[in-house]
């Protein structure tokens, strides 16, 4: 995924609809600047942007972020999985909410890499404390999990309801308690007693993978 050739894509598909980067902006309702540096290949657009981006232009996310031959996602494709993909900041002991749109991934590539690509949707990463993931507003690929704290699993990085607030933290066990942790060394794990199952944790989903842009 090149920065550059993203921009290129979008500004040539904004050409053929006689849009300005100042009428997608005011559109979207996104700061000038912000579509500033998309348009200038400086940012790539995060999933905050990309979806309304997409229904914008009339295009698929995955043609502007990788280009090649466009897909739309209503056509019947067994090649294709359509993942739905939730505002991370909405995610609540009340469900995820309303996807905010979709995002047509290859089939044999999710089924490769995470060797299941059943009751797979996609989120914004929300922060850089789990770096080592996935960066701030990189697109990560989840799965439901049950809501017992029992059934999580030594190792794994979990989206996880936290006195009601969802967070993004990588679990691990000690003899008495759940250890909740980032890879960043200014905020501190939290442990969390086993006795009651973790008390107020609240697994909603595992992190099972991430879409990252590896500079060239």
């Amino acid at each position: 995924m090149n920065k550059g050739e993203v921009a290129g894509r979008i500004a040539a598909r904004a050409a053929e609809l006689k849009l300005k980067q100042s009428d997608i902006a005011a559109r979207l309702g996104i700061p000038k600047t912000t579509m500033s540096r998309i348009w200038k290949g400086e940012n790539l657009p995060d999933s905050a942007i990309l979806f309304p981006l997409s229904d914008l232009l009339g295009r698929s996310p995955r043609w502007l972020l990788y280009g090649g031959e466009e897909f739309s996602p209503e056509l019947p494709n067994e090649e294709w999985l359509s993942l739905p993909v939730y505002n991370f900041a909405r995610i609540s002991r009340d469900g995820k909410g309303e996807p905010s749109g979709e995002m047509p991934l290859r089939r044999d590539w999710l089924e490769r890499k995470l060797s299941n690509a059943g009751n797979l949707w996609l989120t914004e990463m929300p922060n850089d404390l789990l770096d080592d993931v996935a960066g701030e507003g990189e697109t990560i690929i989840c799965s439901d999990v049950a809501t017992d704290a029992s059934e999580l699993a030594d190792g794994r990085v979990y989206v996880l309801l936290l006195d009601g607030q969802p967070v993004i933290r990588r679990v691990s066990f000690e003899p008495d308690s759940i250890l909740l942790s980032t890879s960043s060394t200014r905020l501190p794990p939290i442990r969390m007693p086993r006795a009651n199952n973790g008390g107020s944790i609240h697994p909603v989903a595992r992190v099972r993978g991430a879409l990252l842009l590896i500079p060239l």
